[in-house]
């Protein structure tokens, strides 16, 4: 299917990705060029005569300057507010874009649970393993998400998600596509670098990043049937939707998915103790007056605790009492830096932080 695209969002991709306009043009269109002798005539306006033969030239040399396929960079230019996610794998003994049927499903398997345990961290907060059925959102994130054909490059699956991508909470709490995927970026950088220190005890203080028994179990079907495979999951953010994240991809090594299931087996036991400080600025605040899960604020910022020097992590709070929550909608709403105090806990099932006071502004 050929993909229309419009002057007016080529030049803004051209724009978005590093190319610089001529200011003299040539006969009314307008000439681009990038660092390496990379130059493109886009024409003045959609419909022009010779717009199809330009347009196929300027894909052309997108393809050899990115090293993508032009399908890929035409979907993009057309569709700027789509952020996508592509989970490589490496299975052997097949043409590339090509796996077995079993491993197949087991890898597309794979990554919606990866989605519904990141989306489950956003929706619930952070857990050492979930328990239960998910809520009704996160199955509405999942239909939010669309899975595309694989294509080669060894056996490559990709999703999107619409930046602005909603879905509501019982509560009337509203989540995005985009913060789920951010979360999942933050998720599975911090468990490549607990996969990094080779030992499942790494994975003990990462579950306030969201990294959680279900996620790690997840990640090892991406591995192979026997978790001895490398996978890499890539990030590319919407253009329409800018993200002072850049665009990358995670890299898994072939040793991650034993390692990766060992975290499973230990994360479901785990129980959160310990002094813990953190200090940052409140980016989430949840009141659910109909139930008993009140007064909970999400702070991020720099995390300290009995066990780890600072690292930087998005914290759930639980407060005390109402007093204490409007003080941290103040807080929320001057962008104020607050400083909280206390024991870590998952009494609830949720990692959080109990103050032993009255929390620092």
């Amino acid at each position: 299917m050929t993909i229309p695209l419009k002057v007016d969002d080529i030049a803004s991709y051209l724009a978005d990705t590093g190319w610089e306009r001529d200011p003299q043009g040539w006969r009314g269109a307008s000439v681009w060029q990038h660092p390496g002798d990379y130059e493109v005539l886009v024409p003045a306006r959609d419909g022009m005569g010779d717009s199809d033969r330009r347009l196929r030239e300027i894909l052309h040399c997108l393809c050899a300057l990115e090293d993508r396929p032009a399908g890929d960079i035409a979907l993009e230019i057309a569709r700027p507010q789509l952020d996508k996610q592509s989970f490589r794998t490496f299975p052997t003994g097949h043409d590339p874009g090509y796996t077995s049927l079993l491993l197949g499903t087991q890898t597309v398997l794979g990554v919606r649970n990866v989605l519904t345990a990141v989306a489950r961290t956003v929706v619930q907060g952070p857990h050492f393993a979930f328990p239960g059925r998910q809520p009704g959102v996160v199955g509405d994130l999942l239909r939010a998400a669309e899975l595309g054909p694989s294509r080669a490059g060894s056996y490559v699956v990709e999703i999107r998600v619409a930046a602005d991508a909603t879905a509501r909470t019982p509560s009337g709490e509203q989540v995005t596509g985009r913060a789920v995927l951010v979360q999942m970026l933050e998720a599975v950088s911090v468990a490549q670098a607990a996969v990094a220190a080779d030992a499942p005890a790494a994975f003990d203080e990462t579950v306030t990043a969201g990294v959680s028994a279900d996620l790690c179990k997840a990640l090892s079907e991406l591995s192979g049937h026997d978790r001895s495979e490398p996978f890499e999951i890539g990030f590319r953010w919407a253009r329409s939707r800018p993200l002072d994240v850049p665009s990358h991809v995670v890299a898994f090594p072939e040793t991650s998915g034993s390692l990766l299931h060992a975290a499973y087996l230990r994360l479901r036991d785990l129980k959160a103790t310990g002094a813990a400080t953190v200090s940052g600025v409140v980016e989430g605040l949840h009141d659910d007056s109909s139930g008993n899960d009140r007064w909970r604020i999400k702070v991020r910022g720099e995390l300290s605790t009995e066990h780890t020097e600072l690292v930087r992590r998005a914290v759930w709070v639980r407060l005390p009492d109402q007093a204490s929550y409007d003080r941290a909608i103040a807080a929320h709403r001057e962008r104020r830096v607050i400083t909280v105090m206390g024991e870590l806990s998952s009494v609830t099932g949720r990692v959080e932080l109990v103050p032993r006071r009255e929390f620092d502004i």
